[in-house]
């Protein structure tokens, strides 16, 4: 099993350092064509010494893995059915092309997002082609029209227009870092190990909104 992080900013920073200890490091690369900046350290797990460097090859010295240092895409790797790819990019088209590789060689995909503070992640896999709940281009159809933010088409990479009109926050960040990694847990490690029926009944998509439930939680307790 190989796995692939395509992105290294604010969430693929943080959940490549989590996958280093759930698997190999040697079997992980990590992808990204975009370079440090100054601005980034407030949300992406990287050291002022880093600043200038790719995103990919800084982390990767940092973890002992591989990378690439130029933006994915579904014909830079030949992947195996057992490839895992974690699409940590913050644009449509990127995604898609994450999910075009899953298409491609049979493989499977984890995607994690996020806005100021709210984070998810979600699962996709080839056999869900098409079906409206368990396929992200139909559950979520904005990823087929929205055609901005490409990093390669825009060399704006992680802090272009798109991440400066939509503020993020590292909590936000590594809460879908640790969805995705959850959701790799389950669906590669522990699923494996369940009856059909019961792993019939896996989560594919979880979510997290950082202030809707403590908002909720308090008027609970208000109302105690």
């Amino acid at each position: 099993m190989s796995i692939y992080i395509i992105g290294a900013g604010g969430v693929g920073s943080w959940l490549a350092h989590a996958m280093c200890k759930l698997a190999d490091p040697h079997d992980i690369t990590i992808i990204d064509g975009d370079t440090l900046e100054k601005k980034n350290l407030d949300r992406q797990l990287f050291t002022e010494g880093d600043i200038g460097r790719n995103k990919a090859d800084a982390l990767a010295a940092h973890l002992e893995c591989s990378y690439v240092d130029e933006w994915y895409s579904p014909y830079m790797v030949k992947h195996s059915p057992h490839d895992w790819i974690f699409c940590c990019v913050d644009n449509s088209p990127s995604r898609l092309e994450c999910l075009k590789s899953c298409d491609m060689y049979e493989c499977k995909c984890i995607v994690a997002a996020n806005e100021t503070t709210s984070s998810e992640a979600y699962l996709y896999l080839p056999a869900w082609r098409g079906i409206h709940h368990l396929d992200p281009r139909c559950y979520y159809p904005e990823l087929l029209s929205n055609k901005a933010g490409h990093p390669a088409q825009a060399a704006a990479g992680c802090t272009g227009e798109a991440q400066q009109q939509n503020r993020q926050l590292v909590t936000a960040n590594f809460m879908a870092a640790a969805l995705a990694g959850h959701l790799f847990v389950v669906w590669a490690m522990e699923a494996r190990k369940l009856k059909p029926e019961t792993k019939a009944s896996l989560p594919n998509r979880l979510n997290q909104n950082l202030t809707r439930n403590n908002f909720a939680l308090r008027g609970e307790e208000k109302n105690k």
